[in-house]
C-alpha cells in the first residue's frame, strides 16, 4: 500500500464525519435566531409601572422592574392545589392599574404591601384564570367588575412565566456546543489537509518504540511498506511485523503490536424490530492502561485473523477476556507506572 492510499482513506473519514460538526454549528445558529436571548437575558429595566406601561406600549416583552412598592391583591395563582404566583397591583396616580404576577412569597394578606421589589417579569396576555380574579377582586374592594376593568391593563408582567435560569442554561448550552461544532470543524479540515497530524498515527508513533527516531512522515513510510509483507491481510485489516493496521470505511487504526498487553473480542447482536440481522466484532487491544484501541463491526474471521496471529507470535501478549487474564493485566500495568 501507498502512502497516498493511506492519506486518502484518513481524509475520507475525516470528509465523511464533517457533517457532525456542521450540525452541531447549524442547530445552534438556528436556536440563537429563533429564541430572543438578548431580549430575554438583557430586559428592558423601568423604576416605576408608569415606566413599565411605556415600555409595553413601545414593543418590550421582557423586563427588569425595580418598584418601590407593590400591593398585594389577596390572589394566588393556582395549580392544582399549589401555589405557583401571587397577584400583586399598583395602580399609577390612581388612573391606571398594573398587576403583577410574582413568584409566591411567604403567607402575606391582602392589602400587604412588599417593598424594593426587583424582578424579572415577561408580558402575557389575560387569560380566563385572570378575568376570575379581577372579578373577584372587584368584588372585595366594593368596586364593579367593569370599574376595575376599565382602569387595568389587559396584560400581566408575569414573574412566573419568565424561566430566567432555563433561558440562561440554554444560551451556555447553545455557546458550548456551537463553539464544540466549530472547533471539530477545524479540526477535520486540519487533518483532511494534512493527514500525517491525525491523531491516531501520533498516537502510534508515540507509542511505537523505535517512532522517536522518526519524523511522522517517516513514520507512515514504514507503515505502507509494512502493509506490502502483511502477515495478515484480510477485510480493510492488515497485521504486519510491528502494527495492527485498520482501513475501513469508518475508523483508521493503527497499533503497535508489540506494545499490546491484551487482546480480545467482543460480539454485538445488531437487530431492527425484534429481527436478528448481523454480528459484529470489535477487537480490543489494550497497550496501557490509557491507551485502549477499540476496533469495531468486524467479522469473526476478521477478529479471530488478529488474534490468532497474536496467540501464535506474540507469546507475551494475552489473549482473551478471562478473569485470570484481567488480574495478570491489573500487574502488568501496576509494574509499568
Amino acid at each position: 500500500m501507498k502512502v497516498n492510499e493511506i492519506y486518502n482513506k484518513i481524509r475520507k473519514i475525516y470528509f465523511r464525519n464533517i457533517i457532525w460538526p456542521i450540525f452541531a454549528i447549524v442547530i445552534p445558529l438556528g436556536i440563537l435566531v429563533l429564541v430572543p436571548f438578548d431580549k430575554v437575558l438583557k430586559p428592558k429595566q423601568v423604576n416605576s409601572t408608569r415606566e413599565a406601561i411605556d415600555a409595553v406600549e413601545a414593543g418590550y416583552e421582557y423586563l427588569e422592574i425595580n418598584m418601590t412598592r407593590l400591593i398585594y391583591s389577596g390572589y394566588d395563582y393556582m395549580q392544582d392545589e399549589d401555589v405557583y404566583g401571587q397577584y400583586y397591583y399598583d395602580l399609577e396616580e390612581g388612573e391606571e392599574c398594573l398587576f403583577y404576577l410574582l413568584e409566591p412569597e411567604e403567607k402575606v394578606n391582602r392589602e400587604t404591601y412588599i417593598y424594593s421589589v426587583n424582578k424579572r417579569v415577561k408580558v402575557e396576555e389575560t387569560n380566563g384564570i385572570y378575568n376570575n380574579m379581577i372579578s373577584m377582586f372587584a368584588n372585595s374592594i366594593g368596586w364593579t367588575e367593569e370599574g376595575v376593568k376599565d382602569i387595568t391593563k389587559d396584560y400581566v408582567l408575569s414573574e412566573v412565566s419568565y424561566h430566567y435560569n432555563v433561558y440562561m442554561s440554554l444560551y451556555i448550552l447553545v455557546y458550548a456546543t456551537l463553539a464544540y461544532g466549530v472547533g471539530l470543524l477545524i479540526y477535520s479540515l486540519i487533518i483532511i489537509a494534512c493527514p500525517v497530524l491525525c491523531p491516531r498515527i501520533m498516537i502510534a508513533k508515540w507509542l511505537f518504540k523505535s517512532g522517536k527516531h522518526c519524523s511522522l512522515a517517516q513514520f507512515v513510510r514504514l507503515v505502507a511498506m509494512e502493509t506490502e509483507e502483511a502477515h495478515v491481510d484480510i477485510g480493510a485489516m492488515f497485521v504486519t511485523k510491528h502494527f495492527i493496521i485498520n482501513l475501513d470505511k469508518r475508523d483508521f487504526d493503527l497499533v503497535p503490536i508489540d506494545r499490546i498487553i491484551i487482546a480480545y473480542e467482543h460480539s454485538t447482536l445488531k437487530s431492527f424490530l425484534g429481527m436478528h440481522l448481523k454480528v459484529w466484532y470489535t477487537l480490543h487491544l489494550k497497550c496501557s492502561k490509557l491507551f485502549r484501541f477499540h476496533i469495531s463491526r468486524k467479522t469473526l474471521e476478521e477478529a479471530n485473523s488478529v488474534l490468532d496471529y497474536i496467540r501464535e507470535n506474540k507469546p507475551d501478549t494475552l489473549v482473551g477476556y478471562t478473569n485470570e487474564n484481567k488480574e495478570l493485566v491489573k500487574e502488568i500495568v501496576n509494574s509499568s507506572k
